[in-house]
């Protein structure tokens, strides 16, 4: 007999997670508080003065190297990916007179060769004070400082230096995006496992009982099944009013090694189809691009991704959205921002599903922090992008993640049949 598993949460990670387990013999159902599938993957559009329609990314852009599960997902589906004709890790700094994106990938090299000679449970912070103390000038240190701010949505005093190895790389890779939007994996999942998925069914309480699991759902209703796999934002599962899930002394003592980013987007349509660019702001903590759609042209809109609390705050996106749109029209002069464009801004502090952009680890984050994070209690699994230790914050993490979720299920249902 078929295990029956429930699956919380249609992001990447839940519905990588319930992809494999079909395929793996299981009964699933995805059980999705939201109206849509895709959860901080969000595709919308804008549309531009002449009236042309063009896809913008409200939640994850990039897929970057080593993204290998997320394009073998994407070959299933028959999905392909658009270069997006700049990297991602390279950006002019716009507010440096005199300094050069060349200058910054420079620095970010000594500041890489420098986490060898700090202590392993040193901060990106600590790097920058030793990059300064051998004589890096200070504009250049702030430069990485905001790089790694942005990068990692996070204070670089509170993250690990190693997220200068890969989140906040200096190096000119090649960036892509899925053609027609990075939500189109999360539809065609969706549409493969068609009536598995429940949207607007939000689940209060998942609770060990018996051999299986009991979920609460917001209605009232109980629902049981054989195990669970919890794939919500881990800023909901760590909110008072948020779901209950069960947890242990070594689970919290690893996520208080994870930190919760913030991070918001802003999206202006142009007058003109520019060419590609990568500029950031150093003093705002925010950096702007335009870039190649899945036409082949570059898309008249102008993109922008501010990182950390601290900087969202000092430009009071909370309170006022739309003023952050002088400062990044006065930061790029040479895009034809029409005066009365109203910007579409997002703040995933203020989305009452997710509450934060994506994770980050701590100084002293080990490997059996990972383990911990990712071990079931009883029935109940863990997935997402908080939960992956490599690729931690990023699509290919959450995919990553909910691939190593559902085959932990499956080995223990099998092991439960044969004994």
């Amino acid at each position: 007999m078929s295990p029956r598993i429930a699956v919380i949460g249609a992001g990447f990670a839940g519905l990588a997670a319930a992809h494999r387990l079909t395929k793996l013999g299981a009964e699933v159902s995805v059980l999705e508080a939201r109206d849509r599938v895709g959860g901080r993957v969000w595709s919308t559009t804008v549309t531009a003065p002449d009236g042309s329609e063009h896809v913008i990314e409200r939640g994850a852009e990039y897929v970057l190297n080593g993204y290998d599960h997320l394009r073998a997902i994407l070959a299933e589906l028959g999905l392909e990916q658009v270069d997006t004709g700049m990297s991602y890790y390279v950006r002019e700094p716009g507010d440096l007179p005199g300094r050069t994106a060349q200058d910054i990938v420079e620095a970010g090299r000594a500041a890489g060769a420098a986490i060898e000679r700090v202590s392993a449970d040193a901060s990106a912070e600590d790097v920058l004070a030793l990059l300064t103390a051998e004589g890096t000038p200070v504009e250049l240190v702030d430069a990485l400082r905001s790089r790694i701010e942005v990068s990692t949505a996070v204070p670089a005093a509170t993250v690990t230096a190693e997220s200068l190895a890969h989140v906040a790389s200096f190096e000119p890779l090649p960036s892509y995006r899925i053609g027609g939007g990075n939500q189109r994996l999360a539809l065609g999942l969706a549409e493969l496992l068609g009536s598995k998925v429940r949207l607007n069914t939000p689940v209060s309480a998942v609770e060990n009982e018996g051999h299986g699991v009991r979920l609460t759902l917001a209605d009232g209703s109980v629902e049981e099944y054989d195990a669970a796999i919890v794939a919500v934002p881990l800023a909901l599962l760590q909110a008072e009013d948020g779901r209950a899930a069960p947890t242990s002394p070594e689970r919290e003592r690893a996520l208080s090694r994870v930190l919760l980013g913030q991070a918001a987007k802003l999206h202006v349509a142009l007058g003109s189809r520019p060419s590609t660019s990568a500029v950031m702001s150093v003093a705002g903590r925010y950096w702007t691009w335009t870039a190649y759609a899945q036409d082949g042209q570059v898309a008249p809109v102008l993109n922008a991704f501010m990182g950390s609390a601290p900087a969202i705050a000092a430009a009071r996106l909370v309170e006022d959205p739309q003023a952050w749109a002088p400062e990044v029209a006065a930061l790029r002069p040479d895009l034809d921002i029409a005066p009365d464009a109203v910007p579409t801004v997002t703040v995933w502090a203020e989305d009452p599903w997710a509450r934060f952009a994506y994770a980050a680890h701590a100084p002293g984050e080990t490997p059996v922090d990972a383990a911990a994070i990712e071990a079931p209690i009883g029935a109940v699994y863990f997935a997402g992008e908080y939960a992956e230790a490599e690729f931690t914050g990023l699509m290919e993490g959450a995919i990553r993640s909910g691939e190593r979720a559902a085959e932990s299920v499956m080995a223990a249902a099998s092991a439960k049949a044969g004994a």
